[in-house]
């Protein structure tokens, strides 16, 4: 990647990503700001468009400061170098949760029933099992995060890539980025999510609140392109915490088993998960590579996993028989942050036409 298309949104990143790290945390401490609560939503829409007041010009990127450089730290050689197969990271689109906060109170009645409190909301959400509880413990995406999927599916199928093999972790929010992923690629219809609950991320982090996913056949029947014949390589006890070294083991299971299976062989798989899908996809084929783990350093998130945007994509190709980090045949994409406008501000223009 050339200084200039490193030098593209740079200052814009910055500040995303350190409004990200802040929600991040809230959602772990359940101090979720209410987007759609009118005062809460004023304040933050002064916050936001501050920040953006003093953005300046595009300042020089250091090398450590994108998300492409996770893998640059692990070798990446130039797409004309690599050979064979692909296999590819991504993070999940777009998030109900993290741009709303507390959204449930808002968006349900008390039989239960959803309804749009924003255009960037889902226009409807099918039934499942634990109705409005459920679906505030396994957020679905926003519109503008199926679209983020789309495009990186239009993107692949452009540069003339094809996926033999899609596996999504169990959250509705990977699930449904494979899906729109799945809907722009236009490929092989045959070709269905196979949904694997060990591509899901840090249990410990969701443990507090609780977790509550829906089943494959709830997801089919919502209008999802499920594979139902698939079988987990990982069966998921979301009452029990987990070290990181469990974390990493269920990761690297799941993902060098999907890569030697002989079913696939030749084909190019996707993952498609959370923020450190990008990481564990990398840490699990380098380990595949090697005999003896005991060369590799220990298990350890990396200093950039704050910094995966949402559908941040990464790739690897496999290149005399090992695994090898690659630039993306896609370009990356970055949206602006929109605030919710507040339709009383007009009411301050018309009184001075009273």
């Amino acid at each position: 990647m050339s200084s200039k298309e490193n030098e593209l949104a740079y200052e814009k990143s910055e500040e995303i990503f350190k409004d990200w790290e802040k929600l991040f945390m809230s959602l772990i401490q359940h101090k979720a700001v209410n987007a759609l609560d009118d005062g809460n939503a004023q304040k933050e829409n002064k916050k936001r468009m501050k920040r953006i007041m003093r953005l300046k010009h595009v300042a020089t990127l250091r090398k450590s400061c994108t998300v492409q450089n996770l893998f640059t730290t692990l070798s990446m050689v130039s797409n004309g170098e690599a050979e064979g197969r692909w296999v590819f990271a991504l993070r999940h689109g777009e998030r109900v949760d993290l741009t709303y906060g507390s959204w449930i109170p808002f968006c349900f009645t008390n039989n239960d029933t959803y309804v749009r409190k924003d255009l960037n909301m889902p226009v409807e959400l099918a039934p499942r099992e634990g109705g409005a509880v459920s679906y505030s413990l396994d957020t679905p995406l926003t519109r503008v995060g199926a679209l983020q999927a789309y495009l990186v599916g239009e993107a692949l199928r452009l540069a003339g890539i094809t996926l033999g093999s899609v596996y999504a972790s169990c959250a509705l929010r990977s699930v449904e980025t494979a899906h729109h992923l799945l809907m722009g690629l236009q490929g092989d219809p045959s070709v269905k999510i196979k949904v694997e609950p060990g591509l899901f991320e840090y249990k410990d982090w969701s443990l507090s609140r609780g977790l509550a996913f829906m089943t494959p056949l709830e997801l089919h029947k919502a209008g999802f392109n499920i594979d139902l014949s698939y079988k987990p390589y990982i069966d998921l006890n979301i009452k029990t915490s987990e070290t990181m070294e469990e974390l990493y083991k269920r990761h690297e299971y799941v993902m060098q088993s999907a890569v030697k299976d002989p079913n696939y062989e030749g084909q190019n798989l996707l993952f498609v998960g959370h923020a450190i899908t990008l990481e564990m996809t990398v840490t699990a084929l380098k380990y595949l590579n090697k005999d003896n783990a005991s060369d590799l350093p220990p298990y350890k998130f990396g200093d950039n996993l704050m910094r995966v945007p949402y559908c941040a994509l990464g790739a690897l190709r496999q290149r005399q028989g090992n695994w090898t980090v690659v630039k993306p045949p896609v370009p990356p994409s970055i949206n602006t942050n929109s605030a919710r406008y507040d339709w009383k501000d007009l009411l301050e223009v018309e009184k001075k036409y009273e």
